[in-house]
């Protein structure tokens, strides 16, 4: 425990400013409410500001894209820093606003520093540091909500570090965070060097100069790399819909790093929650995709293997479809994979996929139990769109924004009706039907690109059509005979089939959609029959 003595010493150690010169700065106005370091406005705020804003972006854009806003918001806030020690004290040794950084890290109450190595040559442009962070607001709010993190999570203020450093060298300077206390380390520690020193091709600078510091007004090559981030995220956005009723489980899942079992009828979007818990967890790492059955599977499972054993590489997930239908041998080749009663490699994430629900699977018991209950710590599962009415339309607006039905670049809308038209269906095929009964209505809207009640009738009704043969359990000897009276009286097949038009357009109380969904013809059909007879 430190001293008054201790915490006196700590206050004038170091280059100009102190921190007792820093704290001499910082007047309190109650007049303007306004509190200013040396004429700059700053703000006292709860620590657990920061931590909610990066609890919402994790939430929001999953873990990856979190992390890089972080940082970049970090290393704003280091540049504004840096730029302001330098004309607030124009006349200090340069050393000595270099190391300020450290000494306004700590004054804000963001963290104590301490400097292990710190090794600068602004004339020739080399720089390599070393520093401890101690009680870093970061790390110790990420403890205190969420318990051990498995990874460093102090992201703003390794962006802060590499934005403050930056402004004195005609070079890139970046931090790695190398130990972090939220993962169990004493303290966090940093090491800082130019972007030459850890080199391009390093995975964590090509991620900072491609996201971290991309703006708008950059190279052709790097906005048409924009453009496709763009595309994405409307796939992704759509991908949030999707899996909205099975987000929380989702966001555990990842955060605790372990293995999942998704179920539900096909098509309500197991795939699509896969791919994105494999986003949550790993951002940029790969997804392996096979089926439980396929006859290649001992080969797919051992390149595999071979991947996450490779060193420097990123996360791996495996997904496999119908895990039900795992053969035994495969089982325990996968069980030792993951290792269940040990540490697996933290590389790698496995996703069963099955149209069973776990009831079902435990009772059936296909899947051995240690195995299944490896991958169901926190099961997942997906509802069918039958329990989703309330999200068709949203669903369905997703679907029509990543849909292009016809040559031109537009974008389909529906109608209220059209929507209410939606949520009464069943969908017992799910995503896959809603999306064909979609872009069928689209290619054939009557007023594109809006999309009314009639065409999503239409399009269902004409998804639906029974065949031409008789359905079973007609007696048509017996309906024969019930006509056969009318025609030797002469009513004549066309006059016989306009009758039961018009009956069953009186059925569906002059429904047009509904009475050709009665009779088994497209809408279009039926409307231009009935105006054919009109005319008649």
């Amino acid at each position: 425990m430190k001293t008054p003595e201790d915490e006196a010493r700590l206050l004038h150690r170091g280059g100009r400013p102190t921190l007792a010169d820093l704290m001499d700065t910082l007047e309190f106005s109650p007049a303007n409410g306004a509190i200013e370091l040396n004429g700059a406005r700053m703000v006292l705020a709860r620590a657990t500001f920061g931590a909610d804003l990066q609890d919402e972006l994790v939430r929001r854009f999953g873990e990856h894209e979190a992390m890089v806003l972080m940082m970049r918001l970090g290393y704003r806030n280091g540049r504004e820093d840096a730029e302001f020690i330098r004309q607030e004290w124009p006349n200090l040794d340069v050393g000595d606003a270099f190391t300020a950084g450290t000494r306004l890290h700590m004054m804000t109450g963001t963290v104590r520093v301490e400097t292990l190595h710190n090794d600068f040559d602004f004339k020739n442009d080399r720089f390599s540091g070393d520093f401890l962070w101690h009680q870093s607001v970061e790390a110790t709010e990420y403890s205190r909500r969420h318990g051990r993190a498995f990874a460093p999570v102090c992201w703003a203020q390794t962006g802060y570090a590499a934005g403050y450093a930056s402004v004195f060298f005609r070079k890139l300077v970046l931090y790695k965070e190398v130990s972090c206390a939220a993962m169990g380390d004493k303290s966090c520690r940093v090491v800082g060097k130019t972007v030459d020193g850890w080199g391009e091709n390093d995975p964590f600078v090509r991620m900072f100069l491609d996201e971290v510091l991309s703006t708008r007004a950059e190279s052709p090559a790097r906005r048409k790399k924009s453009e496709r981030r763009e595309e994405a995220q409307s796939t992704r956005s759509f991908e949030e819909l999707v899996v909205a009723p099975v987000r929380t489980e989702l966001e555990k899942i990842a955060r605790a790093r372990l293995n999942a079992l998704i179920t539900g009828p096909e098509g309500s979007g197991c795939r699509i929650a896969a791919g994105w818990l494999h986003s949550a967890r790993f951002a940029h790492g790969k997804i392996h995709r096979s089926h439980a059955a396929s006859p290649r599977l001992p080969e797919f499972l051992e390149d595999v293997r071979k991947a996450i054993a490779a060193t420097g590489t990123a996360g791996h997930t495996l997904i496999l479809e119908g895990i039900d239908q795992l053969s035994h041998d495969l089982q325990l080749t996968l069980i030792e994979m993951i290792k269940t009663f040990g540490a697996g490699p933290v590389n790698l994430q496995v996703i069963g996929l099955s149209t069973q629900t776990l009831h079902q699977l435990h009772k059936h018991g296909q899947l051995r139990s240690e195995l299944l209950y490896a991958l169901s710590v926190l099961p997942v599962a997906m509802p069918a769109l039958s329990h989703r009415r309330s999200d068709l339309p949203a669903l369905a607006k997703g679907h029509l924004t990543r849909m292009r039905p016809t040559e031109e670049d537009v974008t389909y809308h529906m109608t209220l009706d059209a929507c209410d038209a939606l949520s009464q269906g069943d969908w017992p095929s799910n995503l896959p039907e809603l999306r064909a009964t979609l872009m069928r209505a689209a290619i054939c809207a009557q007023n594109p690109p809006t999309i009314d009640a009639n065409d999503i009738e239409a399009a269902r009704c004409d998804a639906h059509m029974s065949p031409s043969a008789a359905p079973s359990g007609l007696d048509f000897d017996e309906l024969w005979q019930a006509l056969l009276p009318h025609f030797q009286n002469g009513i004549g097949i066309e006059n016989l089939v306009s009758r039961i038009e018009t009956q069953a357009l009186d059925h569906a109380d002059g429904n047009v959609s509904g009475a050709a969904r009665l009779l088994g013809l497209s809408r279009a059909k039926l409307d231009y029959r009935l105006k054919q007879n009109n005319e008649t």
